[in-house]
């Protein structure tokens, strides 16, 4: 069987999502990331074998970083095999993690909200923020400059 290591870019050209796949995974539903058109699935190697594909997959999603690791794409774990059974935080992590949660008080109806999706209202909010940002021209071209790094670095640019 033949694998490939893909990409979701948004539309600014930036990854957002980095995955392995053979056949039409690419197409198909993922439970942590939205699945962006068509155009913007994008193939980066082929003709793999299911070991090739993992470490190119896990080397791509180490380059860009993991937004809970402070980097720019959604893949929760490195790769499928990564963070399995008996993974654990770090001691680090686990303070990290203790100092933020101090004071939270989470009621049921909080812990209920946690598996819904946002309402109207919050993603209209979400899309006006974005759209303010776009609207600062120095923001705009350090981002429009980071979507051609990136662009060059897969390359689809020169």
């Amino acid at each position: 069987m033949s694998f490939y290591v893909y990409q979701y870019i948004t539309e600014d050209g930036l990854p957002y999502y980095i995955g392995k796949g053979s056949k039409k995974r690419i197409h198909c539903f993922h439970t942590h990331t939205q699945l962006p058109p068509v155009d913007r699935r994008i193939i980066i190697e082929d003709n793999l074998t299911n070991e090739e594909a993992k470490n190119i997959e896990k080397e791509l999603i180490t380059r860009y970083g993991r937004k809970i690791d402070g980097g720019i794409l959604d893949n929760i774990k490195i790769n499928q095999w990564a963070c399995a059974v008996g993974w654990k935080h770090s001691d680090e992590a686990k303070q990290k993690i203790s100092q933020g949660n101090l004071g939270k008080v989470r009621t049921d109806k909080h812990k209920k909200n946690y598996s819904h999706p946002k309402s109207n209202d919050h993603a209209s909010n979400i899309q006006s923020a974005v759209k303010n940002l776009w609207a600062d021209p120095e923001y705009k071209q350090k981002r429009l400059a980071r979507v051609m790094e990136t662009r060059r670095m897969n390359g689809l640019s020169k």
